[in-house]
């Protein structure tokens, strides 16, 4: 992994927080989102894929 996603990773921690932890965390998302697209026949790039959960993400948070 690239030290500059691990300095950015790093900031985003609290002092007891696990990376490990995190990264676990990171993983089964995005696997759950795979396994959901895939359900519904849904190919995308990974770019595509990233922008289409961000907006989804957003239009979620917009809604509340």
């Amino acid at each position: 992994m690239e030290q500059e996603l691990l300095d950015e990773l790093d900031s985003t921690l609290s002092y007891g927080d696990s990376r490990s932890e995190w990264v676990r965390d990171a993983i089964k998302l995005k696997l759950g989102i795979l396994e959901e697209m895939e359900e519904n026949e849904v190919e995308m790039t990974e770019e595509e894929r990233r922008e289409f959960v961000f907006e989804a993400v957003r239009s979620a948070l917009e809604e509340q």
